[in-house]
C-alpha cells in the first residue's frame, strides 16, 4: 500500500468520505470521544462542502492533523483497475 498522488476533486472527495466513515467507526467503537468526534467530523464536513483542499499533499497534511493516515492499494477488476482507499489511525 502506498500514498498515491491524486489530482481530481472526485478522488479527494472519496478520501474525505472514507475519513468521515473511519471517524464514525472509531467513535462507535469508543476509540475516540464524542467531543473529539464532533470536532473532527465538523472539519471534514467543512472540507467536503467547501473544497479548500486542492492537492493530495494538502489532503495528506489535513488527515495527519486529525491523526489519520491515507493508504491506497490497487485492486484488479474484470473491467480494469481501481484503488481501495484505507484510512488508518495514526
Amino acid at each position: 500500500m502506498k500514498l498515491k498522488k491524486m489530482n481530481s476533486h472526485r478522488e479527494r472527495l472519496k478520501i474525505l468520505v472514507a475519513l468521515s466513515d473511519k471517524l464514525w467507526e472509531d467513535y462507535s467503537e469508543t476509540i475516540i470521544s464524542e467531543a473529539e468526534y464532533l470536532k473532527k467530523i465538523y472539519l471534514v464536513k467543512k472540507e467536503i462542502n467547501k473544497g479548500f483542499i486542492n492537492t493530495m499533499e494538502d489532503l495528506d497534511l489535513f488527515t495527519k492533523d486529525l491523526g489519520y493516515l491515507i493508504l491506497t492499494t490497487p485492486t484488479k477488476t474484470l473491467l480494469g483497475g481501481s484503488e481501495t482507499i484505507i484510512i488508518n489511525r495514526n
